[in-house]
């Protein structure tokens, strides 16, 4: 029998920043499955995720970031260019590693609309506004409150896989935007039953929706306009707030979470997501005229379903009151102990329903105010403000400490490794064993260098022939 000797995780300083832009280059692994759930229409959805990972390939503490589309909660994915992408690139490029998830999308459509559909016939809007018309505010919560399922399950599968990204599980953080805003505070606030939505619980059936409406949401970043059956329009009791995705030991806390021009439906004030003594730091980013989420409290798309309609029907009657950033910075600075937060609120006239013609024409040349003005000046006031949680060096154990006195510290880098391992403390003929403890491979080390190119992905331990020194992991991935 081998025995193995296990090491003391003790905190160790790894000196990286994570506030410097553009320092390293690195190598992205698509589609990677985190889960599989059921959504809105009773059909099962295979959840994949995008995982970053920076080629600083001797930082063995990196922090992770989790990162979230909008969409809506209709469409969107984790790997638009013109989305979460550049946001993406704002922190893998500083050394964190980076997971843009998609997660479960839409909603059931209204029964009936009077007058003219958005995108339907003469109406000037895409044709895709034909699917904004929600049955009830309820509908809204629920999409929400199962992307802040599907975002916990992700949280998880990443910390599991902690030691083959080479990520410290004690520096997570979360970020959102637009509808991705509102999954990413929930999944960082919503941490109790009794903080769930009781829009969540078992409802009535949804009516078989309007036929007049597009009733569109996107499987996979492919949208798809589907006719529900009857069996399609039940809705079910959602389940606990944290899900049932990756349950393996891990929990979905995080350190930080950043909110781009997303919110909270009033609930979050009413049930008090904010306390506990888990609760993370908050950066809020939100431009102060947005017209699709308001930047202080208001129904989504309030202003250009009221005024900049062009005779269509509005839309947002039916989607719930929520509250923008502007408004929970309000509540916090009400608060006795508030979380750590901060803002950047970009500020521009609001809008003036007096010339409503007009200001409609502004909020779409600006884009309804409702985007990103300058990623790299926001991605460094975001690392800047998470800074001191990501480099926190006593926040992670490190395997590269001897448990024992006059043993040598021994270290292992990259982490995953590619083709070459390098191995500083160990010397001499050495064994790389699996997870199981079965022998992989017996070689003389020189120069500190391992060929692992032979070693199929997975966690593996390095150890001395004689044992003489602790067996050390480390992750392989090609």
């Amino acid at each position: 029998m081998v025995m193995i000797l296990a090491t003391l995780l003790i905190p160790q300083a790894n000196g990286q920043d994570y506030t410097t832009p553009d320092q390293y280059e690195f190598r992205v692994q698509s589609d990677v499955p985190y889960g599989v759930a059921t959504n809105y229409l009773g059909l099962e959805d295979t959840l994949l995720l995008d995982i970053y990972t920076p080629n600083n390939n001797d930082d063995t503490e990196r922090p992770l970031m989790v990162l979230v589309h909008g969409g809506t909660w209709l469409g969107g994915c984790k790997d638009d260019p013109s989305g979460i992408v550049p946001m993406i690139l704002q922190f893998v490029k500083r050394g964190y590693v980076v997971a843009s998830i998609n997660y479960r999308l839409g909603w059931h459509k209204a029964e009936f609309v009077s007058g003219n559909v958005a995108g339907y016939g003469i109406s000037p809007w895409p044709i895709q506004y034909r699917a904004f018309y929600a049955l009830d505010s309820m509908e809204i919560k629920r999409a929400m409150y199962r992307g802040q399922q599907d975002a916990k399950g992700a949280i998880r599968f990443m910390k599991g896989r902690a030691a083959q990204d080479s990520v410290c599980v004690e520096k997570v953080f979360i970020g959102g935007e637009s509808a991705g805003g509102f999954v990413a505070l929930a999944t960082a606030f919503m941490d109790r039953d009794e903080e769930k939505p009781s829009a969540c619980n078992t409802l009535a059936d949804a009516p078989a929706p309007y036929s007049l409406f597009l009733n569109a949401t996107a499987l996979n970043c492919v949208f798809d306009s589907l006719t529900p059956t009857e069996d399609m329009l039940t809705r079910p009791n959602l389940g606990p707030v944290e899900g049932d995705l990756n349950l393996n030991g891990q929990d979905a806390t995080v350190k930080g979470v950043v909110n781009f021009y997303g919110g909270v439906p009033q609930e979050a004030f009413e049930l008090d997501w904010w306390q506990g003594v888990d609760t993370p730091a908050v950066y809020l980013y939100h431009q102060t005229p947005d017209a699709v989420v308001p930047f202080n409290s208001g129904r989504p798309y309030g202003i250009l379903s009221t005024y900049c309609n062009l005779g269509a029907a509005p839309w947002h009657p039916r989607y719930p009151i929520v509250s923008g950033s502007g408004a929970i910075k309000t509540a916090f600075d009400q608060m006795v102990d508030p979380p750590a937060h901060t803002t950047e609120f970009p500020s521009f006239p609001p809008f003036d329903p007096n010339i409503a013609l007009f200001d409609c024409i502004r909020m779409g040349d600006n884009g309804s105010y409702h985007f990103t003005r300058n990623h790299a000046i926001t991605g460094q006031n975001v690392a800047n403000f998470f800074g001191p949680y990501a480099s926190d060096f006593g926040a992670c154990m490190s395997s590269g400490i001897p448990v024992l006195p006059g043993h040598v510290q021994i270290n292992v880098h990259p982490q995953p490794a590619r083709d070459l391992l390098y191995v500083n403390g160990l010397s001499g003929p050495v064994r790389i064993l699996d997870v199981a403890g079965r022998e992989q491979l017996r070689i003389m080390l020189r120069d500190g260098q391992v060929d692992a190119s032979g070693l199929a992905d997975g966690v593996y331990l390095i150890m001395s022939v004689d044992q003489t020194q602790p067996a050390i992991r480390f992750s392989v991935a090609h």
